[in-house]
């Protein structure tokens, strides 16, 4: 695609198996999980596996802010907290003052969906309480007193799936070309390639994107439940095995993940030294009618072909590939079959690996986490394995998955993310 070049010039991430960029590296390499089993009174009802997911430590309030947004921190659901972190901690990296470049020339786009506040989650403490132990229906007065103490009445401000765009649009006065995107898992994906494409075009000089979720929470797990695809944790929290023949599904997570593109122009004039390029981008839709939504091989296959030739690459300049991987049986055996259909990457035995069993699997994080991951890896020319994977399908056997860390070269990676309704992402970066 003709235009500026665009530089990824901050990086920020945090999960449950580091607080930052660099300590998730040193993470993943050490091969450190952070899914753990946490069970809680509010889901004690709900089946043992609901309790396996990667929670972040702490980080329960939103860090320093500007006075005139200090008011409105109330107003944070959980995981747009976690996004303030991970977008201030890429703003650092990049060194950038965001301050001497005009607001209308400043990029912002955030992906969410995080819909933990949708339907009545928040009254369930009121009603418990009224409804005693037979669950009788409340008397209306008692149900309205209790409400007024137990539950926060920012909840559905709290639910807005902008929630976290906004906040960061008034603290870094980014006023330019931006989105707000809700598509779940491809989310991040869909908010690098809109920023790259808007810096390319010198509509903008900078760019922060930013992913954002919190998945461990029993209205999301009973939603992932319902679709038959959360693992039933037979073996734990090593059940999470990604392209494995055993595979059955996934743990969530929460986390956030965030980088900071500027037009390699713009960021030369300051002095600052890129931690990689973004080369091409694809997004692509395929509808499927099947109850529990298998991964649109047509579609990932057009995105990566998309992608690879807006990059101008080939497979075999490609030091990996990072799979969307959610270990559900359908939907890794689509991707696979799709990247087997590609052709190019069974035949130069581009190495695969699926990293979400290190955090949990983190909606509209993940993608951009993986990114922010994959560029250590780039760099390092080290690539940590699938956690739990030991044995392909037999249909998959001439893809190169690695069972061990493994030294890795070539001058960019492809990460894939796929969102629920077919939808079908793809990303290629260089190392700088």
């Amino acid at each position: 695609m003709r235009g500026k070049e665009v530089w990824i010039t901050g990086a920020g991430l945090l999960t449950s198996i580091g607080g930052n960029a660099g300590e998730n590296w040193e993470s993943l390499c050490a091969g450190k999980c952070g899914i753990a089993h946490h069970p809680s009174e509010d889901n004690g009802s709900l089946p043992d596996n609901f309790a396996y997911h990667g929670a972040v430590p702490g980080h329960e309030d939103p860090p320093e802010v500007p006075p005139k947004l200090a008011s409105q921190r109330k107003f944070l659901n959980r995981s747009s907290i976690l996004g303030l972190y991970a977008a201030a901690e890429a703003v650092a990296c990049s060194g950038l003052d965001t301050g001497e470049v005009a607001p209308e020339r400043k990029a912002l786009y955030v992906g969410s969906g995080d819909f933990t506040r949708v339907g009545y989650v928040d009254f369930y403490a009121a009603l418990k309480q009224t409804a005693g132990d037979a669950w009788d229906a409340p008397e209306p007065a008692s149900l309205n007193e209790a409400a007024l103490h137990k539950v926060s009445p920012f909840f559905l401000l709290e639910g807005l799936p902008n929630n976290l765009f906004s906040y960061l649009s008034g603290m870094y006065e980014f006023m330019g070309p931006n989105g707000s995107f809700s598509s779940l898992s491809s989310c991040g994906a869909q908010a690098i390639e809109n920023c790259d494409r808007v810096l390319r075009f010198d509509e903008a000089d900078v760019g922060l994107v930013v992913g954002c979720g919190s998945w461990a929470h029993p209205m999301v797990l009973l939603e992932l439940d319902g679709l038959g695809i959360l693992s039933r944790a037979r073996e734990g929290a090593a059940s999470f095995r990604p392209f494995d023949k055993r595979r059955d599904g996934f743990f969530p997570g929460e986390g956030a993940a965030a980088l900071l593109l500027e037009s390699a122009e713009s960021a030369r004039a300051r002095g600052a030294e890129p931690l990689g390029r973004v080369l091409g981008t694809a997004n692509c839709q395929e509808y499927s009618s099947e109850r529990y939504i298998p991964v649109p091989t047509g579609a990932v296959r057009r995105s990566v072909e998309s992608a690879v030739a807006e990059a101008g690459v080939t497979s075999d300049e490609l030091a990996f590939v990072l799979p969307h991987g959610s270990a559900t049986p359908k939907g890794d055996a689509g991707e696979l079959s799709a990247l087997l259909e590609y052709g190019d990457m069974a035949k130069d035995s581009v190495p695969l690996a699926g990293w979400k069993p290190y955090t949990g699997h983190m909606g509209s994080a993940s993608d951009l986490a993986e990114i922010v991951l994959g560029l250590s890896a780039l760099k390092e020319g080290r690539l940590p394995p699938t956690p739990g994977f030991e044995q392909k399908d037999d249909a998959f056997e001439a893809l190169h998955i690695p069972t061990e860390e493994c030294a890795v070269s070539g001058s960019a990676f492809l990460s894939l993310s796929h969102g629920i309704g077919g939808q079908s992402s793809a990303t290629i970066v260089a190392a700088q």
